[in-house]
């Protein structure tokens, strides 16, 4: 299906769904990643009442300032709007607060409906193949059917352009902001075929931050590598110096995400401009990030970065599906010359490519 077919298909979703108005109250339902993250991003654009979740355990407790209640709460509100986090259980809950006679909406189809003209205006950056592919994930998005993303949905993550596949030419340092237990670390150095200069691996967490170390100690044995080329640092990356706390609305080690609005621990974040400030402005060749949502506060930290160096970037976009719009544009703007390409990876994992 072209791009065009699919950008039709948006359109006769978002054009039909029911949006909240001046005097509702309005709630979002799922308090897991994907509401928290919600919150945190659109309270300046929405004044949320609460989060709504059908699991009792999450209910009574606090996520980004705002009180989590039970569904059947919702009825005590006048004018109750809800904005639905989950697309995984999307249809389950329409039908719910359908019963409830609750007005709602998908999260994603009303944030698509507000900003399609920016849609459109990444659109004329982008290749064929990752027109339809960026189309199609934004389809499956709002209309919860993955499904439609597999269809999307291609192997060697952060890696699989050409462009990023031969990276022993290059002659920067790579950078992986959100490095994990050191998966994709040990990417960049075999597709460097063990040349990279350095590489600087950001990641918070510190049982995975352990397992990191680990990691990198086994692969400058079996590289031969000197110990001081892979730098493990255990912080964040985001917008500018400071601290955050762990969002505790998860169980997972690979959703871990910061926050500056409660959460668990205290955890350094540092600005990629500022960190690479103390080291001479060493050249930075390559940027990979996978950092939870906090991708757009890092490439706004990595500005003056980005700018100097050109580096090759390997974004994740899927965490919030405003950064489908807003990291492109803001990328076009600060390096004009970027060519960008999208890919899936697994069922939800996408990726925005940019090169020179």
């Amino acid at each position: 299906m072209s791009y065009i077919e699919n950008l039709e298909k948006i359109q006769n979703v978002t054009r039909n769904i029911d949006l909240p108005q001046k005097n509702d109250n309005v709630f979002l339902f799922g308090a897991d990643w994907f509401g928290a993250t919600a919150a945190s991003e659109l309270k300046n654009e929405l004044q949320f009442t609460a989060i709504c979740d059908n699991d009792e355990k999450k209910q009574g407790r606090v996520v980004e300032g705002l009180p989590v209640i039970a569904p059947k709460e919702l009825t005590q509100y006048p004018n109750a709007f809800v904005l639905v986090c989950t697309f995984r259980h999307y249809n389950s809950i329409h039908q719910q607060l359908d019963t409830m006679k609750v007005r709602h909406c998908d999260l994603d189809a009303y944030l698509v409906q507000r900003n399609f003209d920016k849609i459109e205006t990444v659109l004329q950056f982008l290749d064929d193949t990752s027109k339809n592919v960026y189309t199609g994930l934004l389809f499956s998005r709002i209309t919860s059917d993955l499904s439609e993303a597999v269809k999307y949905s291609c192997d060697n993550q952060y890696f699989c352009l050409p462009e990023f596949h031969y990276l022993d030419i290059e002659k920067g340092a790579f950078v992986d902001c959100g490095a994990f237990v050191g998966d994709t670390l040990e990417e960049m150095i075999k597709n460097s075929l063990g040349s990279v200069s350095r590489i600087y691996a950001f990641e918070p967490m510190e049982r995975t931050f352990r397992a990191l170390q680990k990691r990198v100690s086994f692969l400058c044995d079996i590289w031969a590598l000197e110990p001081e080329r892979i730098v493990c640092e255990q912080m964040g990356v985001g917008k500018k110096e400071g601290t955050a706390s762990f969002r505790d609305v998860f169980g997972n080690l690979q959703a871990a995400s910061l926050t500056t609005v409660g959460g668990e621990g205290q955890v350094p974040v540092v600005s990629l401009d500022e960190y690479f400030a103390q080291r001479q402005g060493e050249y930075i060749s390559f940027i990979k990030a996978d950092i939870e949502g906090s991708e757009w506060n890092m490439l706004h930290g990595a500005e003056e970065t980005i700018k100097k160096n050109k580096p090759k970037l390997a974004i994740c976009i899927y965490h919030t599906i405003l950064d489908f719009f807003r990291i492109p544009l803001y990328l076009k703007e600060l390096v004009p010359e970027y060519k960008f390409q999208v890919r899936h990876h697994s069922n939800v994992d996408t990726v925005l490519y940019c090169y020179i």
